[in-house]
């Protein structure tokens, strides 16, 4: 079950040292919430919401990138890319000369905005390959 609200209190269960959250969530049929708490034990994971992006924005946002690629003879997925590279963000990571190329396929599996760039490192055995991630806030922010 996944499901958005905020959490509206949250203490120290002295006894334990263990997080009391209370939660409001943006649910009305207690159903599932009832057959959840005669669980043992639950798995739960709380992150940051975000807006998803609709279909048209992605399908209008294509659209555009397809008169781009008419007016500069470049494919849209370059375009694409090179935004990406300039407004996304990107980490430098180590990974070993015999494992790059594995790692590039696995990354770019991700997606046309998953990409890489290799660069030689200081250490013999080691390539510092860049890979340039798009963050969800860019994307739908």
């Amino acid at each position: 079950m996944q499901v958005t609200g905020i959490i509206t209190n949250f203490n120290k269960d002295w006894e334990t040292g263990k997080a009391i959250v209370t939660l409001l969530l943006d649910i009305k049929d207690l159903e599932n919430i009832e057959k959840l708490s005669k669980l043992k034990k639950l798995t739960i994971a709380i992150k940051q919401f975000f807006k998803k992006r609709s279909l048209d924005s992605n399908a209008y946002a294509w659209k555009l990138l397809g008169e781009l690629q008419d007016k500069l003879n470049i494919p849209k997925e370059d375009i694409y890319r090179d935004l990406i590279k300039n407004i996304g963000s990107y980490e430098i990571v180590p990974i070993k000369n015999e494992a790059v190329e594995r790692f590039r396929q696995a990354w770019s599996k991700n997606g046309i905005g998953w990409i890489t760039e290799t660069m030689k490192s200081k250490f013999e055995r080691l390539y510092k390959c860049s890979y340039i991630l798009w963050f969800e806030q860019l994307r739908y922010g």
